[in-house]
This record gives C-alpha cells, structure tokens and sequence, in this order.
C-alpha cells in the first residue's frame, strides 16, 4: 500500500529531530516520500552528543556536497533545499524553550523519553496545527489522523504517522 505524499502549507516547513545521533539518511528518504513537492525545508536536529561532523561526512560519503557554517549546514536533496541546524542539548531539559515545528521526526528515541512523561504531550502541543508528525514508537491514541502504515517500518511495531 502506498501512501499518499501531504502537502505542507508552509513555504519553508520545519522539521524537529530529537536524539538524532548521526542519522541523516532516513528523514531525506521520509521527506522525498511525504513531502515530494517541498522546495526548501529546515531541519533542526538536537542531541546531547555533537555529530555534525559525522553526519557530513556521511553527505560526503554519499555525493551530497553542502556549505556550512557554524552549526548549520545547507545542501540540495533531490530538488529540495535543505538547511540543517544542529543543536547540542538535551532535548528534555530545553523543551519548553523549543519553537514550534511543523514535523517532529522521531526514530531509535523511545528508550530515552520513557524518563520524561508527559513528552509526547508536550510534542504534540509544539506540534502546528495540521503538523505531520512520524514516529517508529509511541504516540498511540492520541487526538491526531492515523494514517496505516505499515507497522513493521518500525521496529517497535508501532510505527506512527498521523497528522494534528
């Protein structure tokens, strides 16, 4: 079953990527997927540990070119401008001050928000109004738009991908 790509109505949409490690590829492939007529986006990636350098080095690795400077990094995805920034901190001590998003990109995280109740509420507060929101744990039986998937995408079994 395929899923049909959304439209964001936003020109330059935000995505929020908390406890991202050093992974870059899976939300390019999730954007070039879902979001196949987005031109420019944000990314901001958070994590305790600084891997930028790491995942330059996998854009390197893979032909993707970029500019950087500082903590952001720019380059072209299959015709979408993406701007990076990353953020080293702690997700669950900074959460409050996050700005709004309008998709919360989560993969590999559930361990670490376990600790933090509450979190996906306050995820889904930050989240704007008609906001993407795609997780591979959690987030069930909320007041969000299901969409199926298939639940083996992730391997909690619990793949969420819902809109607010």
């Amino acid at each position: 079953k395929t899923i049909e790509p959304f439209e964001l109505h936003v020109p330059i949409p935000t995505l929020f990527y908390p406890g991202c490690g050093v992974d870059i590829l899976f939300p390019l492939h999730y954007l070039n997927a879902l979001f196949p007529r987005t031109k420019e986006v944000h990314f901001v990636f958070m994590d305790t540990e600084n891997t930028l350098g790491i995942i330059k080095t996998i854009l390197d690795d893979v032909g993707i070119s970029f500019s950087e400077n500082k903590t952001f990094i720019n380059f072209y995805w299959n015709n979408t401008l993406v701007n990076l920034e990353f953020k080293t901190a702690n997700v669950f001590k900074n959460i409050d001050s996050l700005p709004q998003f309008h998709i919360y990109f989560e993969r590999a995280f559930r361990i670490m928000r376990d600790t933090f109740p509450g979190y996906e509420e306050i995820i889904i507060k930050k989240l704007h109004n008609d906001g993407i929101l795609i997780s591979d744990s959690g987030f069930q039986d909320k007041k969000l738009q299901y969409k199926e998937v298939p639940k083996s995408l992730s391997s909690y079994n619990e793949m969420a991908l819902a809109t607010k």
